[in-house]
């Protein structure tokens, strides 16, 4: 079984879990975090924003960089860390 994700908001200081059946976009928005999106596909962009750091066995090392919300999951990675 997949762990939940753990994303830690690096701005608001907040910290949440993301089961395996949901991608950040979804949990974040359960939350109440405000979050821009349209597509939920990956494709238009509105919910991109920066990881500042992830772990996980497929975590590249190239931080910061741009992450789509709406595609992202638990799976390949346990932590993230955005600049929300």
């Amino acid at each position: 079984m997949t762990p939940p994700l753990v994303v830690e908001l690096r701005r608001s200081g907040r910290t949440v879990l993301v089961p395996p059946a949901f991608t950040v976009l979804e949990a974040l928005e359960d939350e109440g975090v405000p979050i821009d999106s349209m597509c939920r596909a990956g494709i238009c962009g509105t919910c991109e924003t920066v990881a500042l750091s992830a772990t996980g066995p497929r975590s590249a090392d190239h931080y910061p960089r741009p992450l789509r919300l709406c595609i992202t999951a638990p799976g390949p990675l346990t932590h993230l860390v955005l600049d929300l």
